[in-house]
């Protein structure tokens, strides 16, 4: 009977956490902005006139990434200080007289984790808004990341809806810009605030009465 039990808990749990993933899938719609949020801003997020189009800018940071980060650093220091005094293992052996090559091993395979860590806290987003298109460009270091770009025809739309992020089995949002049949979604991770206040003003550029060049003044 208790197994009988475990298995109806789970299996509720289960159909909880598909139903709030399905909700989170349906496309919530965004209101366009007011003037005057727009010409407030975001604290966390800064903006720019490029020619005929605007620039947006967020970074990603998040308490978890500090976590990361600061472990990971913590946990190489020592593996670092180990190897130098001969008390490290590498491929199960003790390596008293390391050599310059093994050091050399040991921060290759830190470099993932660091990575990670750079992810969640220094990487930045830089959304590109034009007539012709978006391009959205992730970028963890100044030379590793990743572009989206999404052609914009007559209609553009913008909506948050979930894209697979989750946290914590808890179903994340992104901000998904549609156009002409195709989609690029972003920011699963960014602050709920951050993404309501992109996706406003994604929408607004595309869909206002015409783009806002209102100057971007950070709140203190």
């Amino acid at each position: 009977m208790g197994l009988r039990d475990d298995l109806l808990a789970k299996m509720q749990a289960w159909k909880a956490l598909a139903d709030a993933r399905a909700q989170q899938a349906a496309p919530a719609a965004m209101p366009l902005l007011s003037a005057e949020v727009l010409a407030k801003g975001h604290p966390k997020v800064s903006r720019a006139v490029v020619g005929d189009g605007l620039v947006y800018g967020v970074r990603q940071g998040s308490g978890f990434g500090w976590c990361w980060l600061i472990f990971t650093t913590v946990h190489c220091f020592f593996m670092f200080r180990g190897l130098r005094g001969g008390a490290a293992t590498m491929n199960h052996q003790l390596l008293s007289n390391p050599s310059l090559w093994d050091f050399i091993l040991l921060g290759l395979f830190y470099i993932p984790f660091f990575l990670v860590g750079f992810g969640f806290t220094l990487a930045r987003y830089r959304i590109e808004l034009t007539s012709a298109a978006v391009a959205v460009r992730w970028r963890i270091l100044p030379w590793i990341g990743w572009t989206w770009r999404l052609s914009a025809g007559e209609e553009v739309g913008v909506t948050l809806a979930f894209r697979g992020s989750s946290e914590n089995e808890r179903p994340l949002p992104a901000v998904v810009i549609s156009s002409q049949g195709k989609e690029i979604s972003f920011g699963s991770f960014l602050p709920a605030g951050v993404k309501e206040f992109l996706a406003g003003a994604i929408l607004d550029y595309y869909q206002g009465a015409e783009p806002s060049t209102a100057p971007f003044i950070p709140r203190a």
